[in-house]
């Protein structure tokens, strides 16, 4: 398969851990599973920023669309975990993408998520903070 080559550096990883239920019947991980993976590692990544504690109402970014390729199946022994990175900010959105990779690096799937920002008090759409922007370009050790 041809897997697409990360244009940046992952500095965020999330190591995970396979259940007893996320196996299915071949002996895979279930391909639901994977989403799960990369919300933990979402969360995660955003606590780093609002000092360990994930406050969804401080966080402000919804999930607007989710898009995941499979390239490996992942197998229940295998010690596997989800690299995440923000790729891109606009003016009221940003887009991760994150790998699940085994011990290796054989990369799983990829998965790209666009999160708008959000005011829960409106109900609307706002700008990505200065904030957000500049800590996470901070970490990321790039502009976005």
């Amino acid at each position: 398969m041809n897997i697409p080559e990360a244009k940046f550096e992952f500095r965020f990883r999330t190591p995970v851990q396979t259940r007893f239920n996320d196996v299915d019947m071949f002996g895979h991980l279930n391909n639901s599973v994977y989403l799960q993976f990369a919300d933990l590692a979402k969360m995660r990544y955003f606590m780093q920023f609002m000092d360990g504690r994930f406050d969804p109402m401080r966080l402000g970014l919804v999930v607007a669309n989710i898009n995941c390729d499979f390239y490996h199946p992942a197998y229940v022994q295998e010690e596997l975990e989800v690299l995440t990175a923000v790729s891109s900010i606009s003016i009221s959105s940003l887009v991760m993408e994150q790998r699940i990779v085994n011990a290796s690096g054989e990369v799983k799937c990829i998965v790209r998520t666009v999160m708008v920002s959000f005011d829960p008090r409106t109900a609307t759409s706002v700008p990505v903070t200065d904030q957000w922007r500049s800590d996470i370009s901070n970490f990321e050790g790039r502009q976005l």
